[in-house]
């Protein structure tokens, strides 16, 4: 049987989240919960209506093409980006930091085995056309979408992602805000904003989030999280996606951003090995995995 190991605490004083404070279980327990059948905009509304709100207003068409270019310029000049990496790891979430490499054929791992199939089952238990949804993300905003693993956006691109996508676990973007003196302040402001309905991209974000009752259990979670954030995780429904146990694996590795470092730091560091890797694994490999999950996976017989 699995023993988890002792949680670390960061450099302020708190336990950290990590996936060493959840069991197979708490997933498998949530992909049984009833969802919220109440319609917002973006269910409700013509197409062409939310494509139109989702480019917003001049004001903020210039805001998110601002935020795009501080996010190229992060993925281009190395230097800042080392400073947001060196800041996770000084605060304890990074214990080493990957190379380069290892950070881009993870991310793309992070893309296939989790992000991506997670949200296509999701939005198909939600008759969401997933190619048209992130036409809209990226109209809201593109600094979005341009990174999954949250390294080189600002930091207001982290809270809109979290305010316009339904997560089924925003752990991972809540540390991401760590990296900000104000990142939680400004989480908790901004969501509580949303349910006053005077958030400045209001409009644009209700034509992209399609659950009602989302932002109220997200701020719930961000006051949770800023006291005590090895509470319990803000683990949700997630289509039928659960039922793959890679995919689960691939959850349980990425649903937090030390285990998902954890992930990228045991790829091979060699470009022909991680081109290798990216063309021959199909599934997520447990070699690559803490080995405290993998040992549930085996103890209840899951993985091939």
């Amino acid at each position: 049987m699995y023993r988890l190991p002792e949680l670390k605490k960061d450099s302020f004083g708190r336990l950290i989240a990590d996936n060493k404070t959840i069991s197979l279980d708490d997933y498998l327990k949530s992909s049984d919960e009833p969802e919220n059948d109440e319609a917002t905009d973006r269910l409700k509304q013509h197409p062409i209506k939310l494509f139109f709100r989702a480019i917003g207003s001049p004001a903020v068409i210039l805001n998110k093409s601002g935020r795009l270019i501080s996010t190229l310029f992060n993925t281009f000049y190395l230097p800042a980006q080392n400073k947001r990496l060196q800041r996770l790891k000084q605060i304890g979430f990074i214990e080493q930091i990957p190379s380069q490499k290892q950070l881009w054929f993870g991310a793309y791992d992070m893309l296939r085995y989790f992000i991506s199939p997670g949200a296509a089952s999701y939005y198909k238990t939600k008759n969401i056309n997933f190619t048209f949804h992130q036409v809209l993300r990226f109209l809201n905003d593109p600094s979005g979408i341009s990174d999954p693993i949250g390294i080189r956006v600002p930091r207001d691109t982290i809270i809109c992602h979290l305010l316009e996508v339904v997560h089924a676990n925003p752990v991972y973007d809540l540390q991401l805000l760590d990296q900000f003196d104000d990142g939680l302040a400004e989480m908790e402001k901004q969501t509580q904003q949303m349910l006053d309905k005077t958030h400045p991209r209001y409009n644009s974000i209700m034509a992209i989030t399609e659950d009602k009752n989302y932002h109220a259990l997200l701020l719930n979670y961000v006051k949770t999280y800023r006291t005590n954030p090895a509470a319990r995780q803000m683990i949700r429904a997630s289509g039928a996606a659960r039922e793959n146990a890679h995919f689960l694996l691939a959850e349980c590795m990425f649903g937090t951003l030390p285990s998902a470092f954890r992930y990228f730091n045991r790829l091979p560091n060699s470009f022909f090995e991680l081109w290798k890797h990216a063309r021959n694994e199909k599934n997520i490999h447990p070699k690559y995995c803490d080995e405290w999950v993998v040992q549930q996976f085996k103890d209840r017989n899951l993985l091939n």
